[in-house]
């Protein structure tokens, strides 16, 4: 008896320690609240002067007769400002907004020597590599010079062959695999680093450099190291893409003083050497690519081969492209890039035209701002605004940015 009353004492005592640790739940954790991202609010001294620049920049485009364009400004990281001014197409009504894409012309050098500095640094070429270790094909009038000649000569302009040789093989619509073997008999005017001449043609061979090292097309090579990371959803890079674009706009050239501006068809010329004139782009799209320009994109390209890729290498002697730069009397060229001092602080530009359509684009790496300006017609208003805007930000620093 006495053993049983034990047992059922001890089974008592197991089932009501089990029951009162099975009914004891720990206290919930106390998840500290995530902090909500701090919402960007433009400042007014900005929002000030973005609205002024707004309507003075589309009271120069209707004193100019100017049928379109588009304006993208980035400040330290962001966009900014964005925003398309007039029409499409002269005598219609469609307007250009953000999105509508224009040809860049000779802005698109700029892509080649970055899709470059993305290849050096993956291990694809060299900057100081002899060009002709990629391309046998590759030769100039000189052999010493022809196996001197590195792909830093080539992104600068500085390989010793005469201005524009062979441009109008470039216009005429020849590839590179035919333009290319031709340079052996163009004389030179000068040993290669030492002057300044520009080409498309020449500038162009680093496309089929490229192309050698990756077996892939310098197209395909600009969609996948650039494009589609930068999610510049407008921008493409041959004929077909901005003749089907709904968005886009239609260039001008001047006519006569009775017609003024007229439309013309949207050219194929420089499609066949796309890194010297063949990209086209919206103003969201070159909103993205200043964003890169200015080192906000590490992942694609480091600052450290920006800044490589923005070092001068030769002179340019003469003021042609600082003219309209007030007190700036010279310039140099980088690789795919100008480059001035506008009184202590570091430009880097470069400007396009091609077919009706005239774009430039300048940004100061180190004071992380930058304007692009996109218009439908021949004109040299966006030279005269873009010196204004660095111009502003130079001498009221504190007032606008």
């Amino acid at each position: 008896m006495i053993r049983t009353l034990t047992t059922i004492f001890l089974f008592a005592i197991a089932v009501g320690s089990y029951l009162a640790f099975a009914t004891i739940k720990p206290e919930p954790f106390a998840l500290e609240p995530e902090p909500e991202a701090e919402e960007w609010v433009m400042d007014d001294a900005l929002a000030s002067y973005l609205d002024e620049f707004a309507f003075n920049f589309e009271e120069g485009m209707n004193n100019l007769d100017i049928p379109g364009g588009s304006v993208v400004i980035v400040k330290d990281g962001r966009v900014v400002f964005q925003q398309g001014f007039g029409v499409k197409e002269r005598g219609k009504s469609e307007l250009v907004d953000e999105h509508t894409k224009f040809r860049l012309g000779s802005v698109s050098k700029g892509f080649a020597s970055i899709l470059a500095g993305v290849m050096a640094e993956e291990g694809v070429v060299e900057w100081d590599h002899p060009v002709s270790r990629y391309l046998l094909d590759f030769r100039l009038h000189d052999p010493e010079q022809t196996n001197r000649i590195q792909v830093r000569h080539l992104l600068s302009h500085s390989t010793g062959l005469p201005r524009h040789a062979y441009t109008n093989l470039v216009e005429d619509g020849l590839p590179m695999s035919r333009i290319i073997p031709r340079f052996e008999r163009v004389p030179l005017i000068a040993t290669e680093g030492l002057q300044h001449s520009y080409q498309n043609a020449a500038y162009s061979v680093i496309e089929s450099i490229l192309e050698f090292q990756t077996s892939a097309d310098f197209n395909t090579l600009l969609h996948e190291k650039l494009f589609d990371p930068l999610g510049m959803e407008y921008a493409s890079a041959d004929h077909t893409s901005i003749l089907n674009s709904e968005n886009r706009a239609t260039p001008h050239l001047f006519h006569s003083r009775t017609r003024g501006r007229v439309s013309v068809p949207i050219s194929r010329k420089y499609y066949n050497a796309v890194s010297s004139g063949g990209i086209n782009a919206s103003a969201s799209d070159m909103g993205r690519w200043l964003l890169l320009l200015t080192g906000h994109y590490p992942e694609i390209i480091s600052e450290e081969t920006l800044s490589e890729i923005f070092e001068p290498v030769v002179t340019i002697r003469n003021r042609r492209f600082s003219r309209h730069w007030d007190g700036v009397n010279q310039s140099h060229y980088a690789m795919g890039w100008r480059v001035l001092d506008n009184h202590g602080q570091k430009v880097v530009y470069h400007g396009g035209y091609v077919n009706g359509f005239r774009s430039e684009i300048a940004f100061s790496p180190e004071d992380g701002i930058g304007i692009c300006i996109l218009v439908n017609t021949n004109t040299n208003y966006p030279l005269t605004v873009i010196p204004d805007f660095f111009n502003n930000f130079r001498q009221v620093p504190g007032m606008l940015f």
